[in-house]
């Protein structure tokens, strides 16, 4: 059979007419076209679906039965083209992001809401920290956001790289730390204390290890955490120096300790996005990315 959707939705729309000449009108054809769809669908079935009586058109028995079915057609049609259209306006849809766990937590938010509060049809899909990476598949995700010197999984040939945000790395402390009153830190001056590490992967340490490298500077002992709220409460408990960006600190009043910046030119962390290539980015990444570049992270 080459029997299509147009067909039937038009042996619908006559019968619920009762003409083919109003049926032609609700369709916005001309009667010849709608003739001739009825007549090729009649042939494919091979009975009469229609007789024609006075000025009108009735439904033989065969044409009644597939009543049911066509209306059930029409509003299945009538949803995929409703979620069409919501897709392309944002009305619906995803956006799939994964991250390290200190651009989840303290840098994507405010971009997030702003995207959530223009289209609130669309869910958010976010994975965090560097225990996803292992089984990650990247052509399921829309951005994927790490930090500089990190490893990262393989990229695929439709991916790119961009430079995201850069932060100054600082020092914290409690304010009764015995360096609490210098004003700038150098790596010397930390070199004799306890440090609180985050974990190996983590874009701030892999900085921080190759500024003490360079330096042949060893830290006394260290504290290793998983995540940035840990690195402020080992710190607020007195059991290290520890170390973050500037914008994650001004974040956390909370801790209620002090910042000391570093003398050392290089500790200055990086973030960076993979993304697919233009013509591969869904119509939620494409408005998710203007917003990033319209909105200055506050």
């Amino acid at each position: 059979m080459t029997m299509d959707a147009e067909q039937l939705l038009t042996l619908l729309a006559v019968a619920e007419a009762g003409s083919v000449s109003e049926a032609a009108l609700r369709l916005g054809r001309g009667q010849p076209a709608i003739s001739e769809r009825l007549h090729k669908l009649t042939r494919e079935i091979g009975e009469p679906l229609y007789v024609r009586e006075g000025g009108g058109i009735h439904l033989t028995p065969v044409g009644q039965a597939l009543i049911p079915d066509i209306r059930q057609l029409r509003a299945k049609l009538q949803d995929i083209e409703n979620l069409l259209m919501r897709q392309k306006s944002l009305q619906a849809g995803e956006l799939r992001i994964a991250s390290t766990s200190l651009i989840a937590n303290y840098l994507l938010p405010p971009y997030l809401q702003s995207f959530q509060s223009q289209n609130p049809g669309v869910n958010l899909y976010i994975k965090s920290g560097v225990t996803y990476w292992g089984d990650i598949n990247l052509s399921e995700l829309d951005v994927f956001f790490f930090e500089g010197e990190m490893d990262i999984p393989h990229l695929p040939d439709s991916y790119e790289i961009q430079p995201w945000l850069t932060g100054e790395i600082v020092a914290v402390m409690p304010k009764t730390h015995p360096l609490a009153s210098v004003s700038v830190l150098s790596l010397e001056d930390i070199q004799p204390f306890p440090v609180v590490w985050r974990e190996p992967s983590s874009g701030v340490r892999r900085r921080l290890e190759k500024a003490f490298r360079q330096k042949n500077i060893v830290p006394a002992h260290f504290i290793e955490v998983s995540d940035v709220e840990s690195v402020g409460a080992m710190v607020k408990a007195g059991l290290g120096i520890g170390f973050m960006t500037h914008t994650v600190f001004e974040q956390r009043p909370d801790w209620d300790l002090l910042y000391k910046p570093l003398s050392s030119s290089q500790l200055i962390w990086r973030s960076f996005m993979a993304i697919p290539n233009p013509a591969r980015r869904s119509r939620a990444l494409s408005v998710f990315l203007d917003l990033m570049g319209s909105i200055p992270f506050r």
